[in-house]
Formats: structure tokens, C-alpha cells, sequence
């Protein structure tokens, strides 16, 4: 077994750069993963940026990574074998907190996110909790497989909404998790999906697999919304955003007794009109990453492949390791792309 292996390390604010480091070591309830795909998320982005703190530098970045199993250790061990091509929910949750117990492990009092404070996937090898981890049916697109992550967050953003077939949903933000949420709502049932997005190509995207899409730029944008729900607004308002417009939009257009979804982070606070929420009373419910039972959902939908071709689509561009700067530039430069890949 090798002792050191390349990874692209973040030694400094908008600094990545391939390093040699070492294999990280395991303890028993731990995995060793020899990473195949890792995906760029904005997060990624953020921590290279030194918006996590420049004290957690050096660190390895990623948590989108599907690979191939080298080593498991202690309760669990057994359900694996080398060679199995895996994923694994990418955090560090204690397991022994109110919200650990409540299964809520994505808000544990103590969560350890990969790829911020703690190594994540840029790297020949990755380590995990053998708890989190989950096998790969064989021969399937490992680019799929390196969806895994962003599709969890989707899973528990739709389930956690209540979201019920039938039902209306307005996404506000079409970018990879907008449009992935829109992908699971719609196979959820939801009888009309909604894309509310700046971006021309994005729109273009969205309304090639189907979706109706609307321009927040646009003169008659609030009258087109409301002609789409035969004037009383959605049922299920998803925030990806993160922006003081989103919020605003989402309030004005969730039906009464809605639910508005805070899925996008904020940079900075925003006003909410009150009186809407109260007059509609409306539900806004954040939700942060996914719990582990919805991102054991996301690898079921993904195992099933029913919507093989629809996340496909989510996969824009591949870099090898080596041009992981490369891979980083890109994926902080406008263009059309949704998600961006590095392979090992």
C-alpha cells in the first residue's frame, strides 16, 4: 500500500496546487476510498476563496467523489469488499447529539465537513466513516456516481418541503442544485416545475428537458408566474439563490399555507415581508446538506436510473488531476457549464 499519494491542497487564500502528502491513516469505523471522480461545488469554491478562515489552510478540498474501495475497518467492514466501487456521505457527525439521535446528523453540534477543516476528495485517496459509505451497483457511469452528493442535497430539500404529487414548485435559481432539485421534484410528482433563472443558457437547459422557465429580469415576470399557477402562486417555493430578490420572490409567489424552502446561503441578512407570511401563513423552513437517510435515498435514485439521462446533462466538463487550478479557474469564470469534474 502506497504511504503518499497526490492531492490538490489549498496552501493559501486562491492558491491550489498538486502537493504529495500522505495516505491518510485509518482507525477502526473508518474507510479508505481510492478516489475516481471529484466534482467542483461552490463550497469548494468558498474555501479557496479563504471564506472558511485561512486558519483550516492547508486543506484538501471536495466532497462530490465516487471511487473505488481500498480498505474498511471495524463494525460494518464486513458488508464491503476491496474493489467495490463506492460513495459515502461526505461529513463527520457524531452520532450522540440531540440532532444525531433525532436523525437530523446533517445539524449535528459537532459536524466536520469534508473538503473545509477536514481533507476531502481532490486526492488519489480519500477516508471516510464505514457507516456513511455505500456500494455501487458494477458497471455504473461513475460520472453519475459523482452526483451522488449534489443529488442528496435535492432528495432532502424535496422531501424535507412536504412536497406531494400534484403540487406546483417554483425554483428559484437555476444553477446545478436548482436544477437538480427541479430533476427530483418533478419525479416526485409535482404536476408543473418552475425555474426562475438570469441565465439565457441556463433557461435554454432547463426548457430542453422540459421545464418551464421564467426570466426575474423580465417586465412580466410576477403576471407570468402567477398565469402559470391560474393566479395562486405555488405550492412549494424552493430559494437556491441565496440573493435578497430570491427571498422576496419566493414569499410573493408560495400560495397560502405554502412552504418556502432556504435553500441558497446567504452572504448577508435579508428583509422578509412579514405580513406575507402571516397573511398567506406561510412555512419557510431552512435546510442545510442532507440528512444520511436522504442521501441514501439519492443513491437509490441514482441506483434505479430513472433519471439517468435528465443528471447527465448536469455533467459539463473533465479535468485530470493535474489541472485542478485549471479545473478551479473555470469553475469561478461565467460560461456555460454546470458541473465540472476532476478525474483522478
Amino acid at each position: 500500500m502506497k504511504t503518499e499519494m497526490k492531492a490538490g491542497v489549498i496552501g493559501a487564500k486562491n492558491s491550489i496546487q498538486i502537493k504529495t502528502v500522505p495516505v491518510p491513516e485509518l482507525r477502526d469505523g473508518e474507510a479508505l476510498i481510492k478516489v475516481c471522480y471529484c466534482g467542483i461545488c461552490g463550497t469548494d469554491v468558498h474555501v479557496l476563496r479563504g471564506e472558511y478562515g485561512a486558519d483550516n489552510f492547508p486543506v484538501i478540498p471536495g466532497h462530490e467523489f465516487v471511487g473505488e474501495l481500498v480498505e474498511a475497518r471495524g463494525v460494518g467492514s464486513e458488508l464491503f469488499a476491496p474493489g467495490d466501487m463506492v460513495v459515502a456521505q461526505p461529513f463527520f457527525s457524531c452520532g450522540n447529539c440531540e440532532p444525531c439521535a433525532q436523525g437530523n446528523d446533517n445539524v449535528c453540534r459537532d459536524l466536520h465537513f469534508m473538503g473545509t477543516r477536514v481533507n476531502g476528495g481532490f486526492a488519489e485517496y480519500v477516508k471516510v466513516l464505514t457507516r456513511k459509505m455505500y456500494r455501487l451497483p458494477k458497471g455504473m457511469d461513475l460520472r453519475l456516481a459523482a452526483l451522488t452528493e449534489p443529488v442528496a442535497v435535492a432528495v432532502h430539500d424535496v422531501r424535507r418541503s412536504g412536497l406531494k404529487a400534484g403540487q406546483t414548485a417554483l425554483v428559484i435559481g437555476g444553477g446545478p442544485i436548482g436544477m437538480l432539485i427541479a430533476m427530483v421534484a418533478r419525479h416526485a410528482g409535482a404536476r408543473r416545475v418552475v425555474i426562475s433563472e438570469i441565465s439565457g443558457y441556463r433557461r435554454e437547459c432547463a426548457e430542453r428537458l422540459g421545464f418551464t422557465t421564467a426570466n426575474p429580469l423580465d417586465e412580466g415576470f410576477d403576471g407570468r408566474l402567477m398565469e402559470l399557477t391560474d393566479g395562486k402562486g405555488f405550492d412549494v417555493c424552493f430559494e437556491v439563490s441565496g440573493s435578497k430578490p430570491g427571498i422576496a420572490s419566493a414569499v410573493r409567489h408560495c400560495t397560502i399555507g405554502g412552504s418556502v424552502m432556504v435553500v441558497g446561503i446567504s452572504q448577508a441578512p435579508h428583509p422578509v415581508d412579514l405580513s406575507a407570511v402571516f397573511a398567506k401563513q406561510l412555512r419557510i423552513q431552512g435546510v442545510r446538506i442532507h440528512s444520511q437517510y436522504n442521501f441514501i435515498g439519492a443513491v437509490e435514485l441514482l441506483k434505479s436510473g430513472a433519471l439517468d439521462k435528465e443528471f447527465l446533462t448536469m455533467v459539463s466538463e473533465e479535468y485530470p488531476l493535474e489541472q485542478i487550478a485549471d479545473a478551479f479557474a473555470r469553475a469561478q469564470a461565467p460560461g456555460d457549464y454546470f458541473k465540472i469534474l476532476v478525474r483522478m
